[in-house]
This record gives structure tokens, C-alpha cells and sequence, in this order.
């Protein structure tokens, strides 16, 4: 038995030590990954307005993205822009200038374009305003429902039997003579019927 055991606890005292190791390492790497410190300042604020920046010919990839050779030339040209001192605002609009307003990834808040940032607001708020009146709606519908059946169920024994009497009466008309049961009309239509033949 013992030799048993102790092979096992040195092979889960191994794979303890084994998975020990995996946490570490990978926490060590993650934590290097996400430290901001090792990027320098320059080269955070380059790819702040590389984000910002739609390149040209791939329609909805920032040029941070792209690996086109337009959005190559447009990353040089904003590190070179930044080294010489100009605002990330200052890039923007030179991109803007030779590309046109669509450059931008956030489309400007002025003019026409401020539709863009509106409509987004109205389309959720008519939507919420349309959900509300459907489910009230639905619950008035429900109510009035269950009011109907409410009062259907509220009639009265002597009112139920006087219902049920004129069913019966309606049944009986529709129905006409039973067999057996003849009236005096239909005895005398019967005779005259008969002569009729006879003659």
C-alpha cells in the first residue's frame, strides 16, 4: 500500500509544482504586457491618433489596423508630426485637409454630421416608448379579457336556466316535427295529400 502512495504523492507533488510554475510565468507575462510604463509617451500618443485615423483604402480599419502601405506612409507622417511638435488636434486637421472629413473614425459634432450622434439616442428612445406602449397595451387587453369572463361566470342560476329554456326553443324550432308527434295540420295535410293520389 505505501508503495502505492508514495509514488502518487510524488507525481501530484510534481504536477502541483509543474502548474505553480505556469501561474507564475503567466502572470509575469501578462503584467508585462499591460504595463504602460515601457511605451514611451511619444509612441502613446502616436497610436492614439493612429486609432482615431481611418485609412484611406480599407474602409473601416484604422490606420493603427491597416497594413496597407498608404496607412504605413500616413504612421510616418504622424510620428513625424508629433516629433515636430504639433497637437494630436493639429494632426487630425491636416489629415482632414487632405483626405476630407471621413478620415476621422469619430465623425466631427458640428454641422450635418451631428445627425450621426443623434440619431442613435432618438432610435433607442422611440424604441423604448414603442415597448412601453405595446406591453400596456397587452396588460389593458388582458384586463378587459378577464373582466369578460368575470362577468360571463357572474349569472345567476334562475338567469343560466332561462338561457338554456330559450337555446332549447331555438333547437326545437330548427328541428321541425319529431317522428311520432303529428299536429293536426299535418293530419289534414296528410288527407288531403291522399285524396289527391285517389283521384
Amino acid at each position: 500500500m505505501i508503495r502505492l502512495i508514495v509514488p502518487m504523492a510524488v507525481r501530484s507533488w510534481k504536477i502541483w509544482l509543474r502548474l505553480s510554475a505556469s501561474v507564475v510565468m503567466l502572470t509575469a507575462a501578462v503584467t508585462a504586457c499591460a504595463s504602460d510604463s515601457s511605451v514611451p509617451v511619444v509612441e502613446a500618443r502616436a497610436q492614439e491618433v493612429n486609432k482615431g485615423l481611418m485609412c484611406p483604402v480599407c474602409p473601416g480599419e484604422s490606420i493603427d489596423q491597416s497594413q496597407h502601405p498608404r496607412a504605413e506612409v500616413m504612421r510616418r507622417v504622424v510620428d513625424e508630426k508629433i516629433e515636430a511638435g504639433w497637437t494630436d488636434d493639429e494632426i487630425r486637421q491636416f489629415f482632414v485637409e487632405r483626405y476630407g472629413p471621413s478620415v476621422l473614425l469619430d465623425p466631427p459634432r458640428e454641422g450635418a454630421a451631428w445627425l450621426v450622434w443623434a440619431i442613435p439616442p432618438v432610435i433607442l428612445l422611440a424604441a423604448g416608448v414603442a415597448l412601453y406602449l405595446a406591453l400596456r397595451f397587452a396588460v389593458r387587453s388582458a384586463g378587459r379579457s378577464r373582466g369578460a369572463r368575470a362577468s360571463e361566470e357572474d349569472l345567476s342560476d334562475r338567469e343560466r336556466s332561462e338561457y338554456y329554456e330559450r337555446i332549447e326553443e331555438v333547437i326545437g324550432l330548427d328541428a321541425g316535427p319529431q317522428p311520432g308527434s303529428q299536429s293536426p295540420s299535418g293530419t289534414q295535410n296528410a288527407d288531403e295529400a291522399g285524396e289527391a293520389v285517389a283521384r
